[in-house]
């Protein structure tokens, strides 16, 4: 089955389920569900999945010994109606054969935002991870014109369930002491985004 003829049937009366995504083929593009609704989102280009590997090297050098593993672009499963890729993911190492992930067993998500998936990454995202409980969540925003990176690194508040900037979006290199003590080089991945920038593909610059 395509996305095609998946949007061909009528959903149920909470919109698409999780578990309907199963029956599209491997590869291509990227596939999600959020709150019944079906996202499409191009396959990703080497640029993204250069910034992709470097952000989860970043986080694999500086982990020493945690019960935690990190990958990219695994599914991660919210709920009945929600199923979601990161780009990004840190996660209980016990659950490292499952698929896709129960979201409770995440500590950290990582989207890299692209001109399809600014609005997504920023807004619906950010409240989604935040109501599943997700104690911390980056959002990378790469920029063509002059070539540069900002990060934000947000923070559950438990008090009110939704994220609050523990360090707002920065150019510059900051720590964090979660999901484990690093440092976070983000001039170091400008360097890289602006020998990647100009080969990168128009729709892919954010702005």
């Amino acid at each position: 089955m395509n996305v095609a003829q998946l949007l061909a049937h009528s959903p149920g009366s909470r919109g698409y389920r999780a578990a309907d995504l199963r029956a599209l083929p491997d590869g291509g593009p990227r596939y999600e569900v959020i709150e019944g609704c079906v996202q499409v989102s191009p396959p990703p280009s080497v640029a993204e999945t250069v910034v992709w590997r470097w952000l989860a090297n970043t986080l694999e050098v500086a982990n020493r010994g945690s019960p935690q593993i990190v990958d990219r672009g695994q599914p991660v499963r919210i709920g009945v109606h929600d199923e979601v890729r990161p780009d990004v993911v840190v996660a209980q190492v016990a659950l490292a054969e499952t698929t896709p992930i129960p979201v409770g067993a995440l500590t950290l998500v990582v989207e890299v935002v692209s001109s399809t998936s600014a609005l997504r990454d920023t807004v619906t995202k950010r409240a989604l991870y935040a109501r599943a409980g997700v104690p911390a969540y980056w959002i990378v925003t790469p920029r063509r014109r002059p070539p540069d990176v900002e990060v934000t690194e947000l923070r559950r508040d438990a008090a009110t369930g939704a994220y609050a900037e523990r360090t707002p979006a920065t150019s510059a290199r900051f720590s964090t002491d979660h999901p484990w003590p690093l440092a976070v080089d983000v001039p170091a991945l400008a360097d890289l985004w602006s020998v990647l920038a100009p080969s990168a593909a128009d729709d892919w610059e954010v702005v």
